[in-house]
């Protein structure tokens, strides 16, 4: 039987309709006890219905709460991708690249299809979206992230500059000369085949050139640091330092590349 609150407090108040009735006929004494008693039922039977109007309130408030902080993370993340697009289009981004709008879901370490993959991103976008393998990944302040390994109907796997399937063709900054950017793991890269006989300067920038025929030149790559000379080694050891903070990388924009998309 279902319960129903409204009747049962009916039904008690119709009670005490008929006490009162019949206390009518008793002394004032049996009068006083017996309105005293029903006084508190009466209380009870109000803060009864009162705690449920509370309870009513609270859950209405409760699930009202629930969709304004669901409102405010949805423009919070609109106010991000604006932000992030109104950063591209001030330099000019969309002009220079056909460029596709992603987010990172997963980053560095994560398994996939029972295979872990490391110094690797996935996206939100995929095959149905446009996305192509070996599409370059890029900020909108034309930093090289990495590029696309692994193409999915919905997602796709990107492989960041520093992981160890990563070679990368690279022009150093105030040189001229040309070098090879290699992934090392663990969000490292090293800097190869930079001769030991011309001068290079720490935090010199290290970009794409179009030799390598699968970025399009003049992306960032990061910064050279820790250079060596070392004897008996026709070239010099160095670092490149990643321009993009993993832990803060979000959205990325894949660039679509004529010479892939006409493969």
């Amino acid at each position: 039987m279902t319960y129903n609150p409204t009747k049962k407090r009916l039904l008690a108040l119709f009670i005490l309709l008929i006490v009162f009735s019949v206390l009518a006929l008793f002394s004032s004494q049996v009068k006083s006890f017996f309105y005293n008693k029903s006084l508190n039922l009466q209380m009870m039977l109000w803060q009864s219905g009162q705690a449920q109007k509370i309870d009513e309130e609270v859950k209405k408030l409760t699930e009202e709460n629930q969709n304004l902080l669901s409102r405010l993370a949805d423009l919070e993340e609109a106010r991000k991708e604006n932000e992030f697009l109104r950063r591209a289009l001030d330099l000019g981004l969309e002009k220079e690249f056909d460029l596709i709008l992603a987010q990172a879901t997963a980053k560095n370490v994560f398994t996939l299809k029972g295979i872990t993959f490391e110094d690797s991103i996935l996206i939100d976008k995929g095959k149905n979206d446009g996305i192509r393998k070996d599409f370059p990944v890029i900020l909108a302040d034309k930093i090289l992230v990495g590029k696309v390994a692994e193409v999915y109907d919905s997602f796709s796997r990107v492989v960041l500059i520093s992981n160890k399937d990563s070679m990368i063709d690279i022009e150093v900054q105030d040189t001229g000369l040309f070098a090879l950017a290699k992934g090392e793991g663990n969000l490292k890269i090293s800097l190869d085949l930079f001769p030991k006989d011309q001068e290079l300067n720490d935090g010199a920038l290290a970009y794409t050139s179009a030799l390598g025929g699968v970025y399009p030149s003049g992306l960032v790559l990061g910064q050279v640091r820790n250079i060596k000379k070392i004897d008996n080694e026709a070239f010099i050891k160095a670092d490149i330092e990643p321009a993009f903070n993993l832990v803060q990388l979000d959205r990325v924009f894949v660039v679509k590349t004529a010479e892939i998309v006409n493969d």
